[in-house]
């Protein structure tokens, strides 16, 4: 049995050690972007990619931390909406109930008697060109080769 690999917090050769983390965690929940809270925690973005990558715990701290930030916007989005701003009143229904608020597209369908007719005639056409294609096929086969036995 190959021994067992050490837990990326105990990896030490990366200097992504256990403060630097927690300052990383701390620049997202100030609303800070991943990319600039590597580069303020004074590692690259790949390093935190690694790390994201290798250590559940660590990635789900940091989906907490940027739904922490997430929710000082999203406070002062329904502070606006519940002032009357109606982008934000908008953006606010539209976030939390796309079901009722969100985009509806509309399709048109022609249900009449004479379009469903229309594509029966086409599926007929249809039909009939696969059986003429069929039978040009069947043709060549017994030209090429007459021994084929047809079942």
């Amino acid at each position: 049995m190959p021994p067992k690999k050490p837990a990326p917090k105990e990896h030490g050769n990366t200097k992504f050690d256990e403060v630097l983390r927690g300052k990383y965690l701390s620049s997202l929940r100030s609303g800070n972007l991943k990319y600039e809270s590597a580069r303020l925690c004074g590692v690259s973005y790949k390093t935190v990619e690694r790390r994201r990558k290798d250590d559940p715990e660590f990635r789900s701290d940091e989906e907490h931390a940027l739904s922490e930030a997430r929710e000082g916007v999203e406070a002062v989005l329904y502070g606006m909406a519940q002032q009357g701003d109606l982008g934000a009143i908008k953006m606010w229904l539209t976030s939390h109930d796309r079901s009722t608020y969100g985009e509806k597209k509309q399709i048109e369908l022609d249900a009449t008697p004479a379009a469903l007719e229309l594509g029966r005639v086409e599926a007929y056409a249809r039909i009939a060109e696969l059986q003429t294609e069929l039978a040009l096929r069947s043709q060549r086969l017994q030209l090429d080769d007459p021994d084929i036995i047809d079942i």
